[in-house]
């Protein structure tokens, strides 16, 4: 297969499904969000607009007008008398939940805006305020990276369309929230509202589980990247609904963990011209119940979108597949060294 970058979603899906991989990372197509998905943005966009004001307030200390523009809710302005009421909450919850909504398949009931408003309060309130943003020194509210793998076994080069490709794989991914600790230490925060389940495998992420998992090594190694004047990072992980905040630290040794982790998937990946489905009959309930390519068609064909491309697979081969069946303007991502 092609691979160009790695996120921590797709490192995690390989694992999970490589069909659901292939069509996705390769080919270029999109499940459908869920309703529960589409909630838990409702709730990051107001955790991300918080750490925004903080940070505001940082870099403007003597400025009583807090002023920020965000991409989903516009223009943000409060007084900074406000910043840490209730009304502030109440009143970014009831724009993030209209904005989110508003233009959504599913329907959305008072109940579900109720859901939103006590995972919200339940995090801002945890510990007397330990994970508030506005309790923060802010670095970074939802940074965005892409940063190559300055290694040899980094090195692709494909064949695509009759062209030859080459680069260095890049991770990429956003990050939740970035702070600095009393004790000049970064922390990085990434708020989980859904269940503390590795989906791939059916089991509970211990804190021994997490200490190892891929997302949180990915986010280390971005960090160092990003701001290496810190020597040691804390990443925590906060499952607002199933076992609240967990906290690991990391350093520079765990970044070799890392790399080695992301050459074995870098390599499987690259070596995989058969990506495996759950089960051969999709017959698993993940396949019946959870996943979009199984549940909707090829266009134009009696065929779901995971048995349409697996058998193109199996008559014309990757390189074919790919060209005929990915996404119409689908950019894979390729990361092209400087210079």
């Amino acid at each position: 297969m092609i691979v160009t970058y790695i996120r921590s979603s797709s490192y995690n899906n390989y694992a999970y499904c490589q069909m659901q991989y292939f069509i996705t990372y390769v080919l270029g197509h999109q499940s459908d969000s869920g309703k529960k998905a589409e909630l838990g943005t409702i709730v990051h966009k107001v955790m991300e607009v918080l750490a925004k004001l903080k940070q505001f307030v940082q870099d403007n200390p003597s400025k009583t007008k807090l002023v920020i523009e965000d991409d989903a809710l516009g223009k943000v302005e409060v007084k900074k008398s406000e910043l840490y009421t209730q009304g502030l909450v109440k009143g970014l919850l009831q724009k993030s939940f209209q904005f989110y909504t508003s233009g959504s398949k599913h329907n959305f009931t008072k109940a579900d805006n109720n859901d939103c408003h006590k995972l919200v309060f339940d995090t801002l309130e945890y510990n007397e305020g330990q994970f508030d943003p506005r309790q923060r020194k802010i670095i970074a509210a939802e940074p965005h990276f892409d940063i190559p793998i300055d290694e040899d076994w980094a090195h692709y080069e494909y064949v695509v369309n009759g062209k030859k490709i080459k680069g260095q794989l890049a991770i990429k991914g956003t990050i939740d929230l970035v702070t600095e600790s009393s004790d000049g230490i970064i922390e990085v925060i990434d708020w989980k509202t859904g269940r503390r389940l590795d989906w791939a495998t059916g089991e509970e992420k211990t804190y021994e589980k997490l200490c190892s998992d891929p997302q949180l090594l990915l986010y280390n190694y971005a960090i160092s990247k990003l701001y290496p004047q810190y020597k040691q990072s804390i990443m925590s992980i906060f499952f607002i609904k199933d076992g609240g905040p967990f906290s690991m630290c990391f350093d520079q040794s765990d970044e070799k963990r890392f790399l080695k982790m992301l050459k074995e998937r870098f390599t499987n990946i690259q070596n995989n011209d058969a990506p495996k489905p759950i089960s051969q009959d999709r017959s698993n309930w993940k396949c019946a119940k959870l996943c979009h390519y199984c549940k909707n068609n090829w266009p134009g064909t009696d065929q779901n979108m995971c048995i349409y491309i697996e058998n193109s697979l199996k008559t014309v081969g990757m390189e074919k597949t790919i060209q005929n069946c990915s996404k119409s303007g689908f950019d894979i991502g390729f990361y092209s060294a400087p210079g």
